[in-house]
């Protein structure tokens, strides 16, 4: 019928079918969400495109092979190349702010490492997860009256420097982990001793640490020490090895 009726198609007037695209989220109870989503065949290939790089194996020799499966590597990636993309400079503003995350914690819980804090989505998360956002953000103090009201902000603070970032580049050149290859523009600060438990902000006692790896120490058994001659040694948890021998990342130099 198509064929008789219109034999030379649409005119040029006619506008094209887009493909469909969409995402839709819903929100548990727990704090944590579901979403699913479409997509046209280019947003796709780039999505893809993004995310296998980051979403490929991590075994390396000085740990354990990577017990992740595909899919939660995937959506390890996936949270990766949504936190390279919050420090980009050219990410549009939000109320006037650069695009950030919330978290509101007790500061006793802070110091502990026990219990949980509170995300401006509505969820939790444990506060050992804050203590190590807590190594590189902007911190802003609150005084609350009896009645948890906010009665005095304090000023917002920059714990790691644009300055002290730059260093660490040229001395980590990537994430400090030993065996990871992840470069310099996929990690974040980290404070050798952490910074709830009195650790300083200077260059002494920060190193560079992926995302994952970053969970890692902070929650996976691994300590940092400073070495001699001013490089970070990572100690392994005793199941790995039972003299707990220092070890560093060979990889960048």
């Amino acid at each position: 019928l198509l064929n008789t009726f219109d034999p030379d198609g649409p005119e040029p007037k006619d506008p094209p079918e887009r493909p469909k695209r969409e995402l839709a989220f819903q929100e548990h109870r727990d704090g944590t969400a579901s979403f699913k989503g479409k997509l046209d065949n280019l947003a796709y290939a780039q999505l893809r495109a993004a995310l296998d790089p980051l979403a490929k194996p991590q075994s390396t020799k000085e740990e354990v092979r990577d017990a992740r499966s595909q899919w939660e590597r995937q959506a390890d990636a996936l949270v990766d190349l949504v936190r390279l993309a919050m420090t980009v400079d050219k990410m549009p503003t939000h109320g006037g702010d650069r695009v950030h995350v919330a978290v509101t914690v007790d500061f006793e819980t802070l110091k502990s490492g026990i219990g949980t804090a509170m995300l401006d989505y509505g969820g939790v998360i444990t506060a050992a997860e804050a203590r190590m956002l807590a190594c590189d953000c902007t911190l802003i103090p609150a005084v609350l009256g009896m009645d948890s009201e906010p009665m005095d902000l304090g000023r917002s603070k920059r714990i790691i420097t644009t300055g002290q970032r730059c260093r660490l580049v040229m001395r980590d050149r990537g994430c400090a982990f030993p065996g990871c290859n992840k470069h310099a523009k996929h990690t974040e600060g980290h404070h050798i001793v952490f910074w709830a438990d009195g650790g300083q902000t200077n260059f002494e006692n920060l190193t560079l640490l992926c995302w994952r790896h970053h969970r890692l120490v902070h929650c996976g058994g691994w300590e940092v020490r400073m070495g001699g001659d001013g490089r970070p040694d990572f100690i392994p948890p005793a199941y790995l090895d039972p003299l707990r021998r220092p070890r560093r990342n060979t990889m960048h130099l």
